[in-house]
């Protein structure tokens, strides 16, 4: 039992789980206060799912060993699909 307590990878879902709380917390009190989401908190929340993304990548998906060339080509796509998500929905939010 204690070999699964202090597997590096516990630690990685604590931190995925922290960080699920965080954007939860975010939108819902934002949402208590305001029908309609402001901006700031749709990118800090798709900022924490980025992370999200990159921690899941990199540690369940084994790109952490990989080359480095994979390692910048999945943090390129994920930053592209911030970019992109972002585009489309800044001009609507604010």
């Amino acid at each position: 039992m204690h070999a699964y307590v202090r597997h590096p990878l516990t630690y990685t879902w604590m931190l995925l789980a922290l960080a699920t709380v965080t954007s939860w917390m975010l939108g819902l009190e934002q949402h208590v206060q305001n029908a309609r989401p402001s901006a700031w908190v749709v990118g800090s929340i798709l900022l924490v799912a980025l992370f999200k993304c990159r921690v899941v990548m990199r540690n369940y998906m084994e790109v952490r060993h990989s080359p480095g060339w994979l390692r910048w080509a999945c943090d390129a796509w994920l930053l592209l699909n911030l970019v992109m998500i972002t585009a489309f929905y800044w001009p609507a939010a604010t």
